[in-house]
């Protein structure tokens, strides 16, 4: 448990230390011409949402919106939202059809070449009805090396709202296919939720990616190994957690 919460502690430390970076602005007219605040955003659409592994829509697509605005010292708000259906047939209807996600952070550059972000998100599901109340809140960081590999760690202290707390960790690399404009990205995963739901599992991801002018295509393969009866019993059934493949295109703006 000490590694997540170390980088956590690491990257709440690097944050600290940003203002001096934040003064190195540029001298003269490239200074003033430097927007204070950036509004930004995408759309995009997938044939399921997979989360850590995880279907969050049994398998079916989903529409997802995201806008935030950053201030030019890398702190940024916004707010992220997806449709979702965690209800499998024959279950209790949830009332649950849509994820929103508002977030604040910061990110920018830390030593000569590595970039983190931190952000806190507290993850809401509207209209739920009594006893699904799945809302919690996660503090999460990535570090980024040479732009290709990177770690991240995340940590609620009530994840799910189950009344214990959820630490997840990965490490990953995204690597340019030559000259095609194609990326390929692999990355694995661990999430241990002994305290909250009494077990563990790991995650591992596959993708391939371009760009098309403001359009992103992706294509992944996510799987999950040592999903078993007691995280099927306490959060999604285990079908939603198997081997799997999602196209996602993405507008940016």
């Amino acid at each position: 448990m000490r590694a997540p919460l170390s980088l956590i502690a690491l990257a709440l430390a690097s944050l600290l230390s940003t203002p001096a970076l934040a003064q190195d602005a540029p001298a003269g007219d490239a200074a003033e011409d430097t927007p204070t605040w950036d509004v930004a955003g995408s759309i995009a659409a997938t044939s399921d949402y997979v989360w850590r592994g995880v279907s969050q829509t049994q398998g079916n697509p989903a529409l997802q919106f995201d806008l935030n605005v950053t201030h030019a010292s890398g702190f940024y708000v916004g707010a992220w939202a997806s449709n979702v259906d965690f209800t499998a047939p024959g279950d209790e209807d949830d009332g649950i059809d849509v994820e929103f996600d508002p977030y604040i952070g910061w990110s920018g550059a830390v030593g000569g070449n590595a970039e983190l972000d931190v952000f806190l998100t507290r993850v809401t599901y509207p209209g739920h009805r009594d006893g699904f109340d799945y809302a919690y809140t996660e503090l999460e960081g990535k570090l980024t090396f040479a732009e290709k590999f990177y770690v991240g760690a995340a940590y609620s202290p009530d994840i799910f709202n189950l009344g214990g707390h959820g630490i997840y960790m990965n490490a990953g690399v995204s690597l340019p296919l030559g000259e095609t404009g194609f990326d390929v990205t692999a990355q694995v995963g661990h999430y241990n939720l002994n305290d909250a739901a009494g077990d563990s599992y790991n995650d591992y991801l596959l993708g391939i990616g371009r760009d098309f002018g403001p359009l992103r295509a992706d294509l992944q393969y996510t799987d999950t190994s040592s999903y078993g009866e007691a995280l099927s019993d306490a959060l999604d059934d285990a079908s939603q957690a198997d081997g799997r493949v999602a196209l996602m295109l993405t507008w940016a703006f």
